[in-house]
């Protein structure tokens, strides 16, 4: 039997994160066109010496949009195509992760 009032609630919070996943990539793959003067990892290193985040090591992970901070273990994890591109899109997903290690 299926219960109609999980669909009800459920399918527009499909939707959502589905629309809202498009987005993100749409807009990641807009600003991997516009040139940085520096590399991901770089930016979320610069990010956490002004913020006066130490001790976070930044590791690279595989993947694609899968960077991450846990504070578990106290590092930022970023995706290989953040972590060596002078991209805009690079620069801004890496200092995003490295803003949450400074919070």
């Amino acid at each position: 039997m299926i219960d109609y009032t999980y669909l009800i609630f459920m399918l527009p919070a499909l939707l959502f994160s589905l629309w809202a996943q498009a987005r993100v990539k749409s807009a990641f793959a807009q600003a991997s066109r516009a040139p940085a003067p520096m590399t991901g990892a770089q930016a979320a290193q610069m990010v956490m010496d002004q913020g006066g985040a130490v001790g976070v090591d930044i590791d690279r992970i595989p993947g694609e949009l899968t960077d991450n901070y846990d504070p578990r273990d106290n590092r930022i994890h970023l995706s290989q195509p953040v972590c060596d591109a002078y991209i805009m899109a690079a620069v801004g997903v890496a200092a995003h992760e490295a803003g949450h290690a400074v919070q």
